[in-house]
């Protein structure tokens, strides 16, 4: 035995409308003696009821939950009667003035018609709003969830790979095999890190901090200085601490990591970071002497676009990641050409002196 469902309730809401529609006209139709007018009439007021009749079987096809299409079906009615309540008010006035009230009944069906059609429209994208407003919480959620098990699981068990791998270190034999677990080992705990400040900062659950922009810029270009194909111009402060968390070290490796993969073989790349204390930010620049910006980010489209699946990874994803950090930093990040002849990346951030608020990371 099948279930009564919303659609069906807003199926017999339009053959309601309906069949007053033909009652009412084949009624009008015998008392005038003609029918042009009634069925024109009809051709209206039954239209739209049909136009019911046709939402009801998109609803039902549109694989919503039972709860859903009763809330379309509750719009729906809400609709309809509304929409003959204004009218019946109308009619009210009227004969409270004295008025002729001359065959309120058609205008009364189409209102009831186009009442119950406004409902199920906007019931339906009320619902459709709904669900997407849903699924964002759960991919909300789900993010937390990966962000936890980055934070707890794996970094617990990169920590015991490290200590072990600190344990043979002593050992003499495959001290060298060790060390080099060992270093991967604090590499991926780094990256945890890193990795998990991104998630806080793009949910915004990141806690103000001070973070040395100069000194994680220095942790990130030691990591390609054994690249010998790479040339790195570096002019850095000894400290410009911003008001961010340990993710601002995604920006910076995103933005040379772009510089090394798209400005061709022996690629030079500079770096400087300058402290602004009267304007209240800190700058960070990553040039190269590549063949320049791409089209999509020199007009400003890939910026102003939503990401898409397409993109490729690293790269042009890695400065969407960074523009979408340095927007929640409350800094910016500006594209533009190089003196090098390449592409120039300017990241600023808020400045964070040592009197401001805020621990330090």
């Amino acid at each position: 035995m099948s279930t009564l469902r919303g659609h069906h309730a807003v199926s017999l809401i339009g053959a309601g409308l309906l069949a007053a529609a033909a009652v009412h006209h084949v009624t009008e139709i015998g008392a005038i003696g003609t029918s042009a007018g009634p069925l024109l009439a009809f051709a209206l007021d039954g239209g739209i009821a049909v136009t019911v009749l046709v939402a009801s079987r998109r609803i039902a096809r549109r694989d919503l939950s039972p709860a859903e299409e009763w809330r379309v079906a509750r719009w729906t009615a809400t609709g309809t009667v509304l929409a003959v309540a204004a009218f019946a008010a109308t009619l009210a006035v009227r004969a409270f003035e004295g008025r002729p009230l001359v065959e309120p009944a058609f205008p009364m069906l189409v209102a009831a018609g186009v009442g119950g059609l406004g409902g199920a429209v906007a019931g339906y994208y009320a619902v459709r709003q709904a669900a997407e407003a849903r699924r964002a919480r759960d991919a909300v959620r789900a993010v937390s969830f990966v962000n936890h098990l980055l934070r707890h699981d794996l970094r617990n068990d990169l920590s015991t790979i490290r200590g072990y791998a600190d344990l043979l270190d002593g050992d003499g034999e495959g001290a060298d095999h060790a060390a080099t677990v060992a270093s991967k080992a604090a590499e991926g705990l780094d990256r945890i890190e890193a990795t998990s400040a991104v998630a806080d900062a793009i949910l915004g659950d990141a806690d103000s901090s001070r973070v040395d922009l100069a000194e994680t810029t220095r942790g990130v270009l030691a990591s390609v200085a054994d690249d010998e194909s790479v040339t790195v111009e570096a002019d850095l402060p000894e400290a410009a601490p911003v008001a961010a968390n340990d993710g601002v070290r995604s920006i910076v490796h995103n933005l040379v990591e772009n510089a090394i993969e798209h400005a061709g073989p022996a690629v030079t790349v500079r770096v400087s970071v300058r402290v602004d204390g009267d304007a209240g930010e800190v700058a960070l620049v990553v040039e190269d002497d590549g063949s320049g910006l791409p089209p999509e980010i020199r007009d400003g489209s890939f910026f102003a676009d939503e990401p898409s699946a397409a993109e490729p990874n690293g790269g042009v994803s890695g400065l969407r990641l960074a523009a979408t950090l340095a927007g929640a930093y409350g800094g910016s990040l500006t594209p533009g050409e190089s003196p090098l002849g390449g592409a120039r990346f300017a990241v600023r951030l808020p400045h964070a002196p040592a009197d401001s608020t805020g621990s330090d990371t």
